[in-house]
């Protein structure tokens, strides 16, 4: 009879002990869903502003490929960066839908089609971290893909300064 009580105590000790266990782990768990839902996830990006001046000068206003690309991000930089997959690939496939394309003749040069693909290469990235999400790699991702898009906006700025000057300097000054 000793032994049976023995074996008894011990199921029901072995039995209690793996239900604390399995307690602890359904808190814990629970509390860390409820953590990371209340909490969006999000950054600062920086965007340059819109050049709307760029465009009205170049007779570009009604490049709408553009524009939306441009609205895209400013779009993205608003949301909670778990929820991003959608609004990359549409970043994705704007920045591709410019590549296919022909740029206006103003801005067809190697240095601006060479920007705009290393965004496109940014944007590959962005997207595969967030089907694949890592809290360590989408951030950095996002920040280099908005640093990458904002040096394509300076370089085309810069290009028409550079294009100004280099004319305003060619052109003979007529003697009356």
């Amino acid at each position: 009879m000793g032994s049976f009580r023995f074996f008894v105590l011990w199921l029901f000790f072995i039995v209690a002990c793996k239900n604390e266990g399995t307690l602890e782990g359904t808190t814990s768990s629970t509390l860390e869903n409820k953590e990371t839902t209340d909490k969006p996830l999000t950054t600062n990006l920086e965007l340059m502003d819109f050049p709307e001046s760029l465009l009205l000068e170049n007779g570009l206003e009604e490049w709408e490929d553009f524009t939306n690309l441009y609205n895209s991000f400013d779009r993205l930089k608003e949301l909670d960066l778990r929820d991003v997959e959608v609004n990359i690939m549409a970043i994705s496939s704007r920045i591709n839908k410019l590549i296919s394309d022909k740029l206006p003749l103003e801005f067809e040069t190697p240095q601006i089609r060479s920007r705009l693909k290393v965004v496109q290469m940014q944007a590959q990235k962005s997207r595969y971290f967030t089907k694949h999400y890592t809290k360590d790699s989408l951030i950095p991702s996002l920040k280099a893909l908005y640093s990458h898009y904002n040096a394509f906006l300076s370089r085309m700025q810069i290009l028409k300064e550079e294009e100004s000057t280099v004319v305003s300097q060619t052109t003979p000054k007529i003697q009356s």
